[in-house]
């Protein structure tokens, strides 16, 4: 069994995210004394929405292929009755998922219902004390967790999220949090437990608490890396050209990484070659970032470049805070 167990880094994304976000807010919040909800919700729509929507098509066209010229109609019946959960960015209330090109949209699900909602608690609840908005987002985490048919995919995004988010508040208000996080021994510490998590989760992988605790042991590395600005030797690293170029293209790689591997195997079937595991891996993953540089440059980038435009002139032209 090879050592790699690549759906646990959506877990330290999940950390990320609530931490970007939050911070984000705030010092928005700090600096020009207001979140202006309009320009937020315009950068997140031109930065997720075009990509997402050329993507679905994408996967509507690789199980109509399938059904076509392999007579292979499952996938193709499975898309068709998870489409209404596609479109409406809640995949992760479909009860089938095992197998279905487009099931790992489930994470997104989750962040878009973050994306949404947690600006308009920060605003609403953010003057009160940090309790009142740890209880208010626990009720409305288990609201949400209800109804899932596989409630473990919620808590594993929403502890993630909420810890990347508590974490930003906390250092945003407390100075020696602040300093804790950017001491040295944060990181390498964090480093530590991810990588025993990790390990975990690859012999032991129907665990869910190795996937929590990656998100939890990524926020400290999360938040040394921004208050050091990067600096530190692992700032350094992740500087790099070519791991910049690739973080990049992790959206665009997010979402169509299913479809390139179920393509580059059905070609390797169709002429009859078994490589072995690692070079189809690094082939799918080859593929992988090609089809991502096209995206990002011809979809992502253009749309990212519009919806900040867009956010820029809302605020320069409104005269009340949205």
């Amino acid at each position: 069994m090879p050592l790699i167990n690549g759906s646990v880094g959506v877990d330290v994304f999940f950390a990320l995210s609530g931490w970007l976000v939050t911070s984000l807010l705030l010092k928005e919040r700090q600096v020009a004394g207001e979140i202006s909800l309009g320009s937020y919700y315009l950068r997140r729509t031109f930065r997720i929405v075009p990509l997402y929507a050329l993507t679905i098509g994408l996967y509507f066209c690789a199980a109509y292929l399938l059904q076509a010229m392999l007579s292979q109609g499952e996938e193709l019946s499975a898309f068709q009755s998870g489409f209404v959960y596609f479109v409406t960015f809640n995949g992760e209330y479909m009860l089938h998922r095992d197998g279905l090109l487009f099931g790992h949209s489930w994470t997104l699900g989750i962040e878009e219902k973050f994306y949404l909602f947690w600006p308009l608690a920060i605003i609403l609840l953010g003057q009160h004390n940090i309790s009142v908005l740890l209880g208010a987002t626990i009720l409305a985490i288990t609201i949400l967790i209800l109804p899932a048919s596989n409630p473990e995919l919620l808590v594993r995004g929403y502890v993630g999220l909420a810890a990347g988010a508590f974490a930003a508040i906390a250092s945003s208000r407390s100075t020696a949090i602040s300093r804790g996080f950017g001491n040295l021994i944060a990181p390498r510490l964090a480093l530590l437990g991810i990588g025993f998590a990790y390990l975990a989760s690859v012999f032991l992988p129907t665990a869910i608490i190795w996937n929590l605790l990656i998100s939890l042991f990524a926020v400290p590395l999360i938040a040394h890396l921004w208050i050091q600005q990067s600096e530190g030797s692992i700032g350094k690293v992740l500087r790099w050209t070519p791991l910049a170029a690739l973080g990049r293209l992790t959206y665009a790689v997010y979402l169509t990484h299913v479809l390139v591997i179920n393509a580059v195997l059905l070609v390797l079937d169709r002429l009859g070659w078994s490589p072995g595991w690692w070079l189809t891996f690094l082939l799918s993953y080859a593929a992988s970032l090609l089809l991502g540089v096209c995206l990002h440059l011809f979809i992502e980038r253009p749309f990212i470049a519009a919806g900040r435009n867009l956010s820029r002139r809302s605020i320069k032209g409104t005269a009340v805070p949205v």
